[in-house]
């Protein structure tokens, strides 16, 4: 331990070093670009993170001052290849071997070694596959007591079958009582949107990093931008004018035949493109759900409305399906990054974690929230992606439940102050993203994460077959699809909230 003590100090150091260089390099490569649209949005401070503007002071988590004789805090996280570092899992969340220089990977390391010295503990993870090996881990552990699995992180798409198997602890409950689902450090929608029955199985803490870089957006070049005399697209953000006709609007003028063959293809310039459910990002962007929790806390669909199903329609005529938006059924073999990179596309809707592929991009974009549907709508929504996401799960077998309860708490609070501010102004700023406006839209995108609970659970396959439909299908007959599996549907929610009456009732 007074080993690992003295390396965090010098890691320390070397984060202020790294940090410093970092900055520098970054002010010389911006000098360099020339190409930048016109901007009179004033700079914020560089030192402005997202919901801390007005912390004078560093919140503490109200823990007890005890320690716990090296105990493991071991964790399976979900993964869809061999681990981190692909596209999936592109940022490893909760336990790294040893400091690279990477400022991320060593506020991951020198946030676990405070936790791991404070507490005598020791905090490791273990990669499997989240549609495969996790659900039946968890439920062979729970079923033997295995308390192998102090903590489980897995991708939200993965948790029905997990959770009406009652697997979890209620993380809000009194055997979890170290962790506040009040404090800052709680994603508050997640919290909110797990909650069934008073039972809260699942949430996500500041302590993980797949739930923001999931988390959809639209990414611009700002090549296009300048060169067509566009619109300032952080003025329309700012202004609350960011809407599904702003966006059609400047993507118009951005189509062009450029190699004059008379077929707009693959090989020509578009002005919108979105491989991963731009569908289901403007539906919930326009404030709209799947599925909710009503007064009474039961879940429903409101999608059968006639309001619901003329808003989808007009998002797969008008949007999905412009002539301005490369949609897949007449577009083949398009690489949304190859394109975007030469600055043959202007807008592409993906999640945040897009940044990290375009790193070696040579020219300047940008990054706004996902489109209002008009001006009269008040809030932007970004719906976080449940495919890729991560959220906390505690098993029933998860052995000595004050020192989990406590080091979920500890690492979640340190987090707050270390990995995520790390993980938003150093790795998405100072390395991918070109401008300081950016830095506010990443605000705006992370303060409007939004969570939807058809889209995690499913609904008897209706969401997947709803969004399989607008990527895929030319004609806009939603309302037939939905009435085919209105049934289904129906019978999902009916397992649900029977849960939750057993729940609420418990």
């Amino acid at each position: 331990m007074q080993m690992k003590k003295i390396l965090s100090l010098l890691l320390a150091l070397l984060l202020l070093l790294t940090t410093a260089t970092t900055l520098l390099s970054c002010a010389d490569d911006t000098q360099g670009d020339t190409e930048q649209p016109e901007d009179n949005t004033p700079e914020q401070p560089d030192d402005e993170t997202p919901g801390e503007e007005e912390k004078p002071e560093k919140l503490l988590p109200n823990l007890p001052d005890i320690t716990f004789g090296g105990e493991e805090f071991h964790c399976l996280h979900w993964t869809l290849d061999s681990g981190v570092g692909g596209g999936w899992v592109p940022w490893e969340e909760i336990a790294v071997a040893e400091p690279t220089g990477d400022l991320l990977v060593d506020q991951v390391y020198q946030r676990n070694a405070y936790v791991e010295e404070k507490y005598d503990v020791t905090v490791t993870t273990e990669y499997c596959m989240a549609h495969t090996e996790m659900a039946p881990k968890i439920r062979n552990a729970v079923a033997t007591d295995d308390k192998s699995f102090q903590m489980m992180v897995q991708r939200s798409a993965n948790l029905t079958g997990m959770w009406t198997e009652e697997l979890f602890h209620d993380l809000g409950g009194d055997e979890m009582h170290h962790i506040d689902l009040t404090r800052p450090w709680w994603n508050q929608d997640s919290v909110n949107v797990f909650t069934l029955g008073g039972n809260t199985q699942f949430a996500s803490s500041e302590m993980l990093l797949l739930d923001k870089s999931e988390t959809g957006c639209v990414f611009f070049s700002s090549v296009l931008q300048a060169d067509h005399s566009l619109d300032n697209f952080y003025d329309l953000v700012n202004e609350g004018t960011w809407t599904w006709e702003a966006l059609l609007s400047n993507a118009s003028v951005c189509v062009d035949d450029l190699n004059g063959d008379d077929t707009m293809d693959a090989n020509d310039l578009w002005g919108s493109a979105g491989n991963r459910a731009p569908g289901a990002y403007l539906y919930c962007g326009s404030g709209y759900s799947f599925a909710e929790l009503d007064e009474d806390g039961y879940m429903i669909s409101n999608f059968g409305e006639e309001e619901s199903i003329s808003l989808m329609v007009e998002l797969h005529e008008n949007m999905i399906y412009a002539d301005s938006h490369a949609h897949s059924d007449y577009i083949k073999d398009f690489s949304i990054k190859k394109k975007f990179e030469s600055n043959e596309v202007l807008f592409i809707y993906y999640s945040v974690k897009m940044s990290n592929n375009l790193r070696d991009m040579e020219t300047n974009y940008g990054i706004l929230p996902i489109p209002k549907y008009d001006e009269y709508q008040e809030d932007y929504h970004c719906l976080i992606m449940p495919d890729g996401d991560s959220v906390i799960g505690v098993p029933l077998s998860c052995g000595n439940t004050e020192m989990v309860s406590l080091v979920i708490e500890a690492l979640s609070a340190e987090s707050y102050y270390t990995v995520y501010p790390a993980f938003y102004d150093v790795v998405l700023m100072s390395k991918f993203t070109r401008d300081t406006q950016s830095k506010d839209m990443l605000k705006i995108v992370f303060d409007s994460r939004t969570y939807d609970l058809g889209a995690i659970y499913g609904l008897g396959g209706f969401y997947g077959q709803l969004v399989t439909h607008a990527a895929t299908k030319r004609d806009s007959n939603i309302a037939s699809l939905y009435a085919s599996m209105e049934s289904t549907l129906n019978s999902s929610l009916q397992t649900i909230n029977d849960l939750i009456d057993k729940w609420s009732e418990s």
